[in-house]
C-alpha cells in the first residue's frame, strides 16, 4: 500500500514568489490531467535523486518571501531526499538574503527584480531530465520539445496523485531503455536517449557528481554522451546542479540584455557589468532573459 503523501514546510531565505515560478512552468503546458485553477496549488514531478523514481509535489504559498507547503507523493521512505531535491528545484536551497544588493549595486538589475519580484531559477529535476531535454529539444521549438516531453510521459511514465489530482510523471531511465519510437522523436534521438538513461544509471548524472567535478568537467563529462554538445551540456550543469553565480557564456541573449538595459552595444566590453552580478550571475541572468 502507498503511503499518504507527505506535507513538509520549506522557509525561503530572501525573496521568493511561488507565482512567478508558476508562470515560468506553465510555458511546458500542465502536467496534471486537468486544467488547475488559479487557487490550486503548483503540481510538479520529478525523478528522484539517486534512484529515479518518480515524485509528485504539489506548492503552495500564502503570501510571497512566505513559507512554502510542500506536499510530496511517491517519495516513500526517502522525505528528506525528495524535499532538499524541491528546494533545489525553487532554488530554495540557497541563503539569498543579499541577492537585493546585486539590484542596488546595479540599478537597471534592481528594476528588473522589481518587475519580477522573488523570482528565483527553476530547475530540471535532475541531470538525467535535463540532458534528456535537451536531446528532444536539439533543432526543434521549445513548445515542440514540451509535446514531446509529455507524450513521453503519458506514454511510458507513470501517474501520480498529489493533492487530489493525477499528475503524468516522466519516464524511469529503465522504461526509456525500452522506447522504439515515439511521435515527434527520430531514430536517432530515441537512440540518443537510450544513452542518456544508460549514464543515468550508471551513477554518471548523479547531482553531486558532476559538482564534484566542476563546470569543466562536468560539462566535459556531459558531452562524452551521444547528442550532448556544448549548448546542452551548459543547460544541464546551469538548469540541474543548482549553479547560483556563473555568467552563461553560451547564450548570448543575455549578454544582448545585459548591454541593452544598460544602454551599450552587446560587443561593447561587459566583463565590468558581468563582475558586479556576483555572487548572483547565473540568477541574473535569469532576471535578463525574461527581461528579453
Amino acid at each position: 500500500m502507498t503511503a499518504a503523501p507527505a506535507t513538509h514546510v520549506l522557509e525561503p531565505l530572501g525573496p521568493f514568489d511561488l507565482e512567478r515560478t508558476r508562470a515560468f512552468v506553465g510555458r511546458w503546458g500542465p502536467i496534471t490531467r486537468h486544467t488547475p485553477a488559479p487557487d490550486e496549488p503548483l503540481r510538479m514531478t520529478a525523478p528522484l535523486d539517486g534512484d529515479q523514481r518518480p515524485i509528485a509535489f504539489a506548492l503552495r504559498q500564502a503570501v510571497p518571501d512566505g513559507a512554502v507547503e510542500v506536499e510530496i507523493a511517491g517519495a516513500d521512505g526517502a522525505e528528506d531526499i525528495a524535499l532538499a531535491q524541491i528546494a533545489r528545484v525553487l532554488s530554495l536551497d540557497h541563503d539569498a538574503r543579499d541577492y537585493p544588493e546585486v539590484g542596488r549595486r546595479l540599478p537597471a538589475i534592481g528594476r528588473l527584480m522589481a518587475e519580477q519580484p522573488g523570482l528565483r531559477p527553476t530547475l530540471f529535476g535532475t541531470p538525467y531530465e535535463a540532458a534528456c531535454w535537451g536531446v528532444v529539444a536539439a533543432r526543434t521549438s521549445e513548445r515542440q520539445a514540451g509535446q514531446v516531453f509529455r507524450r513521453l510521459a503519458v506514454a511510458h511514465g507513470e501517474t501520480l496523485t498529489v493533492a487530489g489530482a493525477e499528475v503524468d510523471a516522466f519516464p524511469r531511465p529503465e522504461a526509456l531503455l525500452e522506447l522504439r519510437e515515439l511521435p515527434g522523436l527520430s531514430t536517432e534521438k530515441v537512440r540518443r536517449l537510450h544513452g542518456v538513461a544508460e549514464a543515468t544509471l550508471a551513477g554518471e548524472l548523479e547531482v553531486e557528481r558532476l559538482r564534484a567535478l566542476g563546470p569543466d568537467g562536468a560539462r566535459a563529462a556531459l558531452q562524452r554522451l551521444r547528442g550532448i554538445g556544448a549548448f546542452s551540456a551548459s543547460l544541464v550543469w546551469l538548469r540541474a546542479c543548482g549553479v547560483v553565480d556563473e555568467w552563461p557564456e553560451s547564450e548570448p541573449r543575455c549578454r544582448a540584455a545585459l548591454a541593452r538595459v544598460h544602454g551599450r552595444r552587446p560587443d561593447d566590453p561587459l566583463d565590468d557589468l558581468v563582475d558586479e552580478l556576483r555572487p548572483y550571475r547565473t540568477w541574473a541572468a535569469l532576471l535578463l532573459r525574461v527581461a528579453g
